[in-house]
């Protein structure tokens, strides 16, 4: 996309919103969980080109995670920011479009993590009934690690290695000492 060709009609209050969110994004999402994701959000936010592109997308559409998302959909995983920006930019329209037809899903099992305190002081067993859009990740926390920093809680060994949640729990948070 040719710098300035599509991007004219938003001033440089709009750009410094699209950068601070992806600066919040790299701050608060990807920060100590995905080194990669924190790169390029923090470098989304200095590239005038790269936030040129999103300037051109509804506001519901400039999610940091969707458009990390589609580029790796339609190019694989970059190695780093060179690599993200270059595929971006020969190629605008392929994410533009599917940055326009798809959405994020904000199905986040590790919120198992906030669960498992209260989920293994009930009497067991337990069934869980999904009434969200989960599309049941949050059915299975006994199939999850759970790493609170002071207590480490281990998944039942599987064929494939168990995602591990790193999360954080004050000291008076009862741990369980197992799964339920």
């Amino acid at each position: 996309m040719p710098a300035g060709s599509r991007h004219g009609f938003m001033g440089e209050e709009g750009l410094a919103e699209i950068s601070a969110r992806y600066i919040r994004f790299a701050d608060t999402e990807a920060r100590g969980r995905s080194p990669l994701y924190e790169e390029l959000a923090r470098a989304v936010a200095g590239d005038r080109e790269t936030l040129g592109f999103l300037s051109t997308l509804p506001d519901v559409k400039r999610q940091p995670n969707l458009l990390l998302a589609a580029v790796r959909h339609l190019f694989g995983t970059p190695t780093g920011w060179n690599e993200f920006r270059q595929a971006l930019l020969a190629q605008p329209e392929p994410v533009r479009s599917l940055m326009l037809e798809r959405s994020t899903q904000t199905n986040e099992p590790g919120r198992c993590a906030t669960l498992l305190p209260v989920l293994a002081r009930l009497p067991q067993p337990l069934a869980l009934l999904e009434v969200g859009t989960s599309a049941g990740l949050c059915l299975m926390p006994d199939l999850y690690g759970y790493d609170y920093g002071r207590k480490v809680i281990r998944a039942p060994e599987m064929a494939s290695e168990p995602p591990v949640f790193r999360c954080s729990a004050s000291e008076t948070t009862p741990l369980p000492t197992a799964s339920p």
